[in-house]
């Protein structure tokens, strides 16, 4: 059975094919208002040991289905942008050496070579924008690294231009917290607590960066996300703390573990550092959040697909 149809998305003003190309279980979903939830790969490809990436992409494909909704997958395979990936090809793509982390600012030369990768939060937010897909659900979003403040993540940048919501715990342990929060409000995305009054802390289960929002129920939650879009809103930020034993005390994570890298190479090898350091407890704290965080975005896309 053939599950994706090629087909493109012309630009409006320009006689431009652009590849992307949507599965038929998202569209039908889609098109029959089900639930879609947009998953990021670039922790396929860049985040995690190989066998940790694809159960963490198994539970929150559970996560999604258990909920009533879709997942939705999307990278760069076989030199097109794809929204609706299947789970045999993320393992594809976690296997692959040459697979390169994906970010707006390379996703069209990456679909030329080497035509696969894994998309960032950024990338992801780009996809599912324009399959017309309002939640996407991962670990932690990217952020302003420490230093001058010029090491910024094109994930802010994204929020700030794309109707998509967001659902993590919160920004990368590695980042300045409150840098990225003042960008955030810059940029006019709200930040929302979920059932907390403080700024999730990626690992750890919280910061003490107080939130301007908090909700504790969907109904409010959707509420909120309906009139921010119908404001002229863009990006939105759900915010969850990780809960439970899998969360990491925030004394063991919040350590500078030094490094001079810059650029795209430079989350990945902080992480690792970190990785090396807390070994399988940071593994199973990331498999975790990623799950508990796919089936929160799974709720919202469910009640906001029939609100």
């Amino acid at each position: 059975m053939r599950l994706y149809q090629f087909g493109y998305a012309r630009a409006a003003r320009q006689n431009i094919a652009v590849p992307i190309e949507i599965s038929a279980p998202v569209r039908q979903a889609l098109a029959s208002q089900t639930g879609v939830v947009a998953l990021e790969s670039a922790v396929i490809t860049h985040g995690l040991p190989v066998e940790a990436a694809l159960e963490a992409v198994r539970r929150q494909w559970d996560a999604c289905v258990t909920e009533g909704t879709v997942p939705a997958v999307i990278a760069v395979y076989q030199g097109r942008l794809r929204v609706g990936v299947s789970l045999d090809e993320c393992a594809v793509l976690a296997n692959r050496p040459d697979a390169v982390k994906v970010s707006p600012w390379n996703l069209a030369s990456s679909l030329i070579a080497p035509g696969f990768g894994g998309t960032t939060v950024a990338a992801t937010i780009v996809a599912a924008a324009m399959a017309r897909i309002r939640i996407l659900s991962t670990g932690g979003i990217g952020g302003v690294h420490p230093g001058d403040g010029r090491d910024v993540s094109s994930d802010l940048t994204e929020l700030g231009r794309k109707p998509v919501c967001v659902v993590c715990a919160g920004p990368k342990s590695t980042l300045d917290r409150a840098a990225t929060l003042e960008r955030l409000e810059t940029l006019g995305v709200p930040v929302i607590g979920w059932r907390s009054d403080r700024l999730a802390g990626f690992l750890a289960e919280s910061t003490d960066f107080p939130l301007p929002a908090r909700v504790d129920s969907h109904a409010p939650l959707v509420s909120v996300l309906r009139a921010h879009w119908e404001l002229g809103g863009q990006g939105v930020v759900v915010s969850q703390p990780l809960t439970g034993a899998a969360a990491i005390p925030a004394e063991l994570v919040d350590v500078d573990d030094g490094g001079d890298e810059r650029g795209p190479d430079r989350t990945p090898a902080e992480l690792g550092r970190l990785r090396q350091r807390l070994g399988s407890r940071m593994v199973r704290a990331n498999v975790a959040l990623l799950e508990q965080n796919a089936r929160l975005a799974a709720q919202l896309a469910a009640r906001l697909a029939t609100a």
